[in-house]
């Protein structure tokens, strides 16, 4: 059985998602667009301000290195954004995300 406790102000949202993700450290070369966490499917941003980016937008993300991808925004909420991949990233791309300190850049198509 397992126990229910009560969340503070200052913890973290539980995450019950399948897919596992990586926190990133990486800023964009918008300056007001940070990458928090990336995984196969998807990417989840922090954001300065949503009025240019909408549910159901088509995006593409240069996270450098080579990799690019093309995904729709799924998801907005004040200063974050979701986006789910139009095609899952490979393992070794995901892990070049992780680990590299390249510029990404977000475009709307």
């Amino acid at each position: 059985m397992q126990a229910m406790t009560r969340l503070s102000e200052h913890s973290e949202p539980r995450d019950d998602r399948r897919i596992e993700r990586f926190r990133t450290a990486t800023r964009s070369a918008l300056g007001a667009i940070r990458l928090v966490d990336v995984s196969d499917f998807g990417c989840q941003f922090e954001v300065g301000a949503l009025e240019e980016w909408r549910i159901g937008q088509f995006v593409e993300i240069d996270f450098g290195g080579n990799i690019l991808a093309r995904a729709i925004i799924r998801w907005c909420e004040p200063y974050r954004m979701g986006l789910e991949f139009s095609r899952a990233l490979s393992n070794a791309n995901v892990n070049a995300v992780v680990t590299g300190n390249s510029a990404i850049t977000l475009r709307r198509l």
